[in-house]
């Protein structure tokens, strides 16, 4: 008889453990996926980061005629993606994924610790990234995706690998708020700048 019990004990925990592991394993596979983007092929790895699943690296879709690889390029294609005007950035994401709103990024920021943190630990990020993709060239792992520079509206390009920044919904006028950050520094420091500036996208999903 107390074998019968320590047996169905042991088939309890057993059951519970299973259980236990499969809903972990399920709450994890929701954290983290790639999407691919059915205009050129491309896959991109993202990460739920607090209630929304962003993008861990740049987006490379050829928006043309306004978007650009760093002083065109093409060598920056993998590391950093390319760089977008305002317009041609609110219509350059995937199917199902849009351009943060100024509120997405205000929550994706509180969620990674305040503006003092959360840009390094978006850089981690992109290092997570690189380690599990085979196809990163070893040199391009030292560097972040988000300093990716800027295209000025001017046609120059400057600061690449030194700093870079992101575009946000986000807009008046003629100006659009981004977000920039800095080789070195672990901020996140929020910005405007003109439309016809190129800066990098990250995507958030719908």
């Amino acid at each position: 008889m107390n074998t019968f019990k320590q047996n169905s004990n042991i088939i309890s925990l057993v059951v519970i453990f299973l259980m236990t592991f499969v809903f972990c394993s399920t709450i994890s596979a929701q954290e983290k996926g790639t999407v691919k983007d059915s205009r050129d092929g491309r896959t991109y790895q993202w990460m739920k980061i607090g209630k929304k699943a962003w993008l861990v690296e740049n987006l490379k879709y050829d928006a043309k005629p306004c978007s650009w690889f760093y002083n065109k390029d093409t060598a920056y294609s993998m590391p950093n993606g390319r760089l977008y005007t305002w317009n041609a950035a609110m219509t350059a994401c995937p199917k199902g994924w849009i351009l943060p709103s100024e509120g997405d990024w205000t929550q994706l920021i509180a969620k990674l610790g305040g503006v003092e943190v959360a840009g390094g630990k978006l850089q981690d990020m992109d290092s997570l990234y690189w380690n599990s993709n085979k196809n990163i060239p070893a040199s391009a792992k030292t560097l972040s995706s988000l300093l990716g520079g800027v295209r000025h509206s001017d046609s120059t390009y400057t600061g690449i690998s030194l700093w870079g920044g992101l575009w946000s919904a986000t807009a008046a006028g003629d100006v659009a708020t981004n977000y920039l950050f800095a080789h070195g520094d672990k901020t996140i420091v929020k910005s405007s700048n003109e439309k016809n500036s190129a800066f990098g996208v990250r995507c958030v999903k719908k």
